[in-house]
């Protein structure tokens, strides 16, 4: 319409035009403005190379986010904290890790400082690819602070990587984050709780996972009424071991608990939480 009016459109109509495609996902629509506005003899500014930067993390095309990138330094322009994180994003749901890493380094050659979507996207990245040890040792670097980095572990990153080990299934690594987020008062989401009694009850630590419900109780959390972290699932373990006592204390326990209506409803809480929802303090995943 402005085309037909005679008005001609400005960097800012085509980057508004860039961002909405970019939010749609729509990485090839993203693309032609850029181009239609290059041919117009619009230069494209920093809000627009962020915005299809974004538009190739969200379809996980890392290569075509390094070459927007590129044409971007090559056009004098400066990348900022979101042009990087964007990038990360690209390379980590591409699934490499390695690339991710290298770009939250490469921040800093650019004068740019990491923050905590930064490290929290390569913790992530490390946890898709299930690898948790990578994972772990980018929240030992958040924790131990010092001249490696500033930046202060979120919740989301403590909880990817209680999920990651509990995924893997170390019960003990698991719990052990768990634990470390408590204590620094980064509540854990539902959903890594209910990983943590998950693992535990596979490990066969039964009074560990009856310790970890009793956590979630006190936080308030929705406890699964059905899957591997319900207390059904715990009460059969205990029948196992023909621990019936504790079978029953358990199923009384239930009845005396709202519980979630699914796996599914934990799930979601965690979901939810991903960069995400506090329950208190620091937020959860």
């Amino acid at each position: 319409r402005m085309k037909a009016a005679g008005i001609q459109a400005d960097v800012a109509s085509y980057s508004s035009l860039v961002h909405a495609c970019a939010k749609a996902g729509n990485l090839l629509q993203a693309e032609k403005w850029v181009k239609t506005m290059e041919a117009a003899g619009v230069e494209a500014n920093v809000v627009t190379f962020n915005s299809v930067i974004n538009a190739c993390a969200r379809c996980g095309e890392a290569v075509r986010a390094e070459g927007w990138l590129e044409k971007m330094l090559s056009k004098g322009i400066s990348p900022g904290a979101l042009t990087f994180n964007s990038l990360i994003n690209a390379c980590a749901k591409a699934g490499d890790v390695a690339k991710a890493e290298h770009w939250l380094g490469a921040m800093q050659n650019h004068g740019v400082q990491p923050d905590e979507v930064s490290y929290g996207t390569v913790v992530h990245a490390c946890t898709m690819k299930r690898d948790p040890q990578r994972a772990e040792a980018w929240l030992e670097k958040m924790r131990a602070g010092g001249t490696t980095t500033s930046v202060k572990p979120s919740a989301f990153c403590y909880n990817s990587v209680v999920q990651a080990w509990a995924r893997a299934g170390n019960a003990g690594r698991a719990s052990r984050w768990l634990t470390l987020a408590l204590h620094a008062e980064i509540e854990g989401s539902a959903a890594s709780f209910s990983a943590v009694i998950a693992a535990s009850i596979r490990a066969g630590n039964l009074t560990e996972a009856e310790g970890w419900v009793q956590k979630m109780i006190a936080a308030r959390l929705p406890i699964p009424s059905t899957g591997s972290s319900s207390l059904e699932s715990l009460a059969v373990a205990w029948e196992r071991r023909r621990e019936h006592a504790r079978a029953a204390a358990v199923r009384k326990m239930a009845t005396e608990l709202p519980v979630a209506s699914s796996t599914r409803s934990s799930n979601q809480t965690g979901q939810r939480a991903s960069g995400r929802t506090p329950v208190r303090g620091g937020g959860r995943f």
